[in-house]
């Protein structure tokens, strides 16, 4: 068994809202640092309508599906919940997007570190 987060270095985590309003395509979540992944730890989604969401790896041509397409019902949510090693991470140097299946605004949070 690999080491867990909890028995490396301390890491500084980040939080950012999720706040996109209805709409088609996709959008940003974190933007891009050079040489780094993102790597998601915790988040909550909620959607006024039913529609799907995907957390992508986007280099602005090529995106990677980093989760299924997960259904959230009209006024409902998903969430993971605190992961101290990760729910999923970018590639290195690429931004973190949602594609939504749908065009209803998308609204929560996220926590995220580096690495």
């Amino acid at each position: 068994m690999g080491a867990g987060l909890r028995d490396i270095a301390p890491k500084e985590v980040y939080s950012v809202k999720i706040a996109e309003a209805a709409g088609t395509g996709d959008f940003e979540v974190v933007p891009a640092v050079s040489g780094k992944k993102i790597t998601v730890i915790g988040f909550f989604v909620t959607c006024s309508a039913a529609q799907t969401v995907t957390f992508e790896s986007d280099n602005t041509s090529t995106q990677t599906a980093l989760t299924g397409a997960m259904t959230v019902n009209s006024n409902g949510w998903i969430k993971g919940n605190y992961n101290p090693d990760g729910h999923f991470k970018t590639i290195a140097g690429e931004r973190l997007i949602v594609a939504r299946g749908g065009s209803v605004a998308v609204h929560g949070w996220l926590n995220y570190y580096l690495e």
